[in-house]
């Protein structure tokens, strides 16, 4: 049996998952990270994207928004404002928000607006991909 760790992902409206873990795959906001049992200690930033997790040897898939995640040798923590499983996902409710923020982007904006517009497209990206990957 390959060596795990605890894995708890919790969403901010609700838990997600808890339970061993063999490997965590998850974007940050330098690529992707890879973790395994006795990984060593650090505290990251989640960016949006697609999380991939491990257990008992099946791959287990959700759509991420931004986050964070603490890692110990035995124990993992991913907190994001959303996490969501492909088959949960609305997808003409993705389409629709990227195509809003697409036209949002062309539009005269303030920096703050430009940077809330573009985290709306990358949230409703990453939904698109999961569910294209993996239903």
């Amino acid at each position: 049996m390959a060596k795990t760790f605890e894995l708890e992902i919790i969403a901010s409206d609700h838990p997600f998952f808890k339970g061993q873990c063999e490997m965590l795959i998850f974007p940050g906001i330098d690529g992707e990270h890879g973790i395994l049992a006795k990984h060593e200690s650090m505290v990251t930033c989640l960016n949006a994207g697609e999380l991939r997790f491990l257990v008992d040897g099946e791959w287990h898939y959700a759509a991420v928004s931004a986050g964070f995640v603490e890692i110990t040798s035995d124990y993992v923590v991913l907190l994001a404002d959303t996490v969501e499983k492909p088959e949960e996902i609305d997808i003409n409710r993705a389409n629709e928000a990227k195509r809003r923020a697409q036209e949002r982007l062309r539009q005269k904006q303030s920096i703050m607006e430009y940077y809330h517009t573009q985290a709306a497209l990358n949230r409703a990206m990453s939904r698109l991909k999961v569910t294209k990957r993996h239903m």
